[in-house]
């Protein structure tokens, strides 16, 4: 478990704060945004500084490129400005009896001065920073002891601080916002408050308090499965802690080893943090640090039970509880699940399956809901044991629904797929006990939901419809405005050519946040459909006549099970396979992947792919089968596994848009361009075209084509970044682009059906067990019907030819996985070294 007490509060006097506005700001000169630290107390009225013997200050002041004054009692000092987080911080050492800090631009006299002045308490005062101090070591208090709704109550009254407030103040009621958040599952509030702590704190140099708000964000990191980021994270305080206290790099340890734990819990591979956590237990072995000490044992006894250390895990627990008898909620639910997991390790599942009811009662009343999954799957184990297999899949449904509720606390644009994924050992449990009941569609079923589940939690067209009118409304104001707030920013892009060299950093600058908010916004519509009523359990798409789905599910580092769907058949076969699996086809991973179902394959007159995790990095068309590709036999689509849609959608109309070359560095786009509009042009079904090329093609006027478009066919760059693709990108004139964002907010506006030329576009993370999101996805999900893409770059590829020949072919043949087939196999017999493989087609 991880440490952060109330000791944080007793390190650094309280302080940081916005400072009181200007009593009368110009219309043409907005108040200084400026933060302050380092008074020993903040007196009100005021406000009044009270300075430390140190007479040390810091301030600072968002304006990264203004010319910055600072007075001290109306005399000007010299002092030098750092740069820090989109503005300038000053140390300042007041001389004995000042009075008075001005904080003013020097090129901007009209604009009111940034005060504070110092002095000594006065009885008719109070101390505004103690208050603030005093309230958080309760409500810190309260949060260990799992008080939450006194928490809540003591943060609401210190909501709104008043403007002269100093920033320790604003770093600490964030600070346990983000700690009750996280404490209650709202992964969104806590990530948002833990980042703003941190900027606080490196604002006006907070060293400590940056350190303690940077350890439980990494925390928070691994507990939502971005595990990278938070060894990263780790591995930098871990750099820079050198001259730290030996207790303060005793909690770090403990704090990343934890991290580590984590991570193992979650399947993925980490070192057995043993060795730090004993380390850790003798550093506190001196000290009367009975909470630590407690804290360590129980880390350890986790790290011993992976391992299979039954004893020793058993030792440090009695250990635990002789120190601790009646310990606080959050290590009392550890221990019970620590228990229970023993018992049932050694062959006691009555014993196991009671301390986990336990656990499940503890945990609902102290609103956890990450101790409710692990108590569910525990209880679902040890039913199984004792032979109530009806009981064990009834438990492990009323997980999923926590799971999926519980995931929906995860920002969209910040993890969702990699919090969920860290959970899948309750999904392949599920999976796999519906598998031994032989339950073979209901365990198909389980492994669809589980492959789509965020995915799912993104489509809109049919729920809009069951949404009261007020929510609807509401939907499309928060789309309304992304969508105006987005183009805004890509409008201000466009002029940076304009600015002088500092102006434009800091204009960048104030876009990266503006971005940030916008997204946050998306978030925000989407939750929209989150807090509605719970709907019944969907079904992805049936079999069409015809149709073959195979499905594929990891169920353990190398152990799947692939299903096989036709009509109302279902199979299922289980089978191993290499941590490491290779991306491009071989023999071999034909035999495992098709094999299996080649009689059903050979019936077939289309297969529709839904694999996860590495497999979805595979080329299932290009499989070796039937001693030649799959491809060559039946045309191949992934899906994404949306419920079936209920819309009927009228008929598009022939109108395609062409967007070619929009940065002007990629020529061949142009040529591919004129071959494409002359097919479109004189085909036996012709199409009415439009073609954006060059500056011509910026993301407003492309976003404004979309809606009248039944094609588009996009031939320029595309990338694919961020966490879960959501800085993936169609990258368009004038240094604008279309984010994956700003698909989703297109809300039905979108082409039937789109084509993109470029690289990446078809591609999402394949280090998750579950479906992410790539700009193809994010089509689909916006309401095309159909996407052609690539899932690698497009180096070295005949493009032009390629394209122009698919549309031939779907002029004759109106199913465009047909048409794909036919083009793919001529461009593989034409040039059989290229890359023909990595172009898809995707449908919902």
């Amino acid at each position: 478990m991880a440490r952060f007490r109330g000791a944080l509060l007793l390190l650094l006097a309280i302080g940081t704060a916005c400072a009181p506005p200007p009593p009368v700001p110009s219309p043409s000169a907005p108040p200084l945004q400026v933060e302050y630290a380092g008074c020993k107390a903040v007196l009100v009225p005021g406000p009044v500084c009270v300075l430390d013997p140190s007479r040390k200050l810091q301030i600072w002041v968002g304006a990264p490129d203004a010319g910055i004054e600072i007075q001290v009692d109306g005399r000007r000092i010299d002092t030098a400005a750092e740069l820090i987080r989109d503005g300038q911080r000053f140390s300042l050492v007041l001389p004995s009896g000042a009075k008075r800090v001005d904080v003013l631009v020097a090129a901007r006299r009209d604009q009111e001065p940034w005060s504070l002045s110092f002095g000594k308490p006065e009885a008719l005062q109070r101390d505004l920073q103690g208050e603030i101090r005093r309230a958080m070591l309760r409500v810190d208090e309260n949060i260990r002891s799992r008080q939450l709704s006194t928490a809540r109550k003591t943060l609401q009254s210190v909501n709104e601080l008043p403007p002269e407030a100093p920033a320790e103040s604003h770093f600490l009621t964030g600070f346990y916002r983000g700690a009750l958040a996280q404490r209650e599952g709202d992964y969104r509030r806590a990530l948002d408050e833990f980042q703003r702590s941190v900027e606080i704190a490196e604002r006006v140099k907070l060293d400590v308090y940056k350190r303690m708000a940077e350890e439980v964000l990494a925390l928070l990191l691994r507990e939502m499965g971005r595990s990278r980021e938070s060894a990263e994270l780790f591995k930098r305080l871990n750099e820079t802690s050198q001259a730290a206290s030996p207790d303060v790099e005793a909690r770090l340890l403990n704090n990343q080893a934890w991290s580590a734990l984590l991570a193992r819990e979650a399947g993925e591979r980490f070192k057995d943090p043993t060795p730090l956590l004993e380390r850790v237990l003798e550093t506190y072995a001196a000290c009367e640090c009975l909470e630590e000490r407690v804290t360590v044992m129980l880390n350890l006894a986790l790290a011993h039970l992976q391992e299979g250390r039954l004893s020793k895990a058993k030792d440090l627990l009695a250990q635990a509880r002789a120190l601790e008898p009646h310990g606080p909620i959050p290590r009392t639910l550890w221990r019970l699940d620590l228990e229970a997991r023993i018992a049932r390790r050694e062959g006691r599942p009555e014993e196991a399956l009671s301390l986990f009811d336990d656990l499940e009662e503890l945990a609902s009343g102290a609103s956890s809901p990450d101790g409710r999954l692990r108590a569910a799957f525990g209880q679902a184990q040890c039913q199984r044991d004792l032979g109530d297999q009806a009981a064990a899949l009834e438990t492990l449904r009323k997980a999923e629904a926590l799971l999926d509720a519980q995931s929906l606390q995860v920002p969209v644009h910040e993890g969702r797929e990699t919090f969920v994924a860290t959970r899948q050992a309750i999904v392949s449990f599920h999976i796999e006990l519906l598998l031994d009941q032989g339950q073979i569609p209901q365990a198909l079923e389980a492994a669809r939901r589980a492959r789509s589940r965020v995915l799912r939690q993104l489509a809109h067209a049919d729920r809009l419809a069951s949404l009261p009118r007020d929510r609807r409304a509401y939907w499309a104001r928060l789309l309304m405005d992304y969508q105006e707030r987005r183009a805004a920013l890509e409008a201000r892009a466009k002029n940076d050519w304009k600015l002088p060299g500092d102006q434009r950093r800091q204009e960048r600058a104030a876009r990266r946040l503006e971005a940030e908010a916008v997204k946050k916004l998306l978030d925000k519509a989407f939750l929209v459909f989150g807090d509605s009523e719970e709907r019944p359990e969907e079904e992805g798409f049936p079999p069409r006549p015809g149709e073959l789905i195979l499905v594929y599910h990891q169920l353990s580092p190398t152990g799947w099970v692939g299903f096989a769907a036709a009509g109302k058949t279902v199979t299922a076969r289980r089978f191993e396979l290499p941590p490491a699996i290779p991306s491009r086809p071989t023999k071999e991973l034909g035999r495992q992947l098709l094999q299996p179902f080649s009689a059903a394959i050979r019936k077939a007159d289309r297969i529709r792919v839904l694999a996860c995790g590495r497999l979805q990095g595979v080329d299932f068309h290009a499989l070796p089968f039937d001693g030649d590709i799959l491809l060559a036999s039946v045309p191949v689509v992934y899906g994404l596994d949306l419920p079936v849609s209920t819309a009927s959608a009228p008929a598009p109309e022939r109108h395609a848009l062409l967007v070619a070359d929009p940065r002007d560095d990629l020529p061949g786009a142009l040529a591919e361009a004129r071959k494409v509009l002359k097919v479109l042009n004189s085909g036996f079904r012709p199409w009415s075209t439009e073609e954006l090329k060059g500056e011509e093609a910026s993301a407003e006027t492309v976003r404004g084509r979309l809606e009248n478009a039944g094609l588009l066919h996009y031939a320029g760059h595309g990338t694919f970044s961020g966490s879960g693709g959501w800085e993936s990108s169609l990258l368009l004139a004038g240094e604008t682009q279309l984010t994956l964002g700003d698909l989703l907010a297109l809300n039905q506006q979108v082409p039937a059906w789109v084509v993109l030329s470029s690289c990446d576009t078809g591609r999402s993370s394949t280090e998750i067990p579950v479906s992410g999101l790539g700009l193809a996805q994010a089509f689909l999900l916006a309401g095309s019907r159909e996407v052609v893409a690539s899932t690698r770059p497009a180096a070295d590829r005949e493009v032009p030819e390629f394209f122009a020949e698919l549309y031939q072919h779907w002029d004759r043949e109106p199913d465009l996985a047909v048409a794909l087939q036919h083009a793919q196999l001529s461009w593989r017999k034409r040039a059989p070294g290229e890359d023909w493989a990595s172009f898809r087609l995707f449908e919902p």
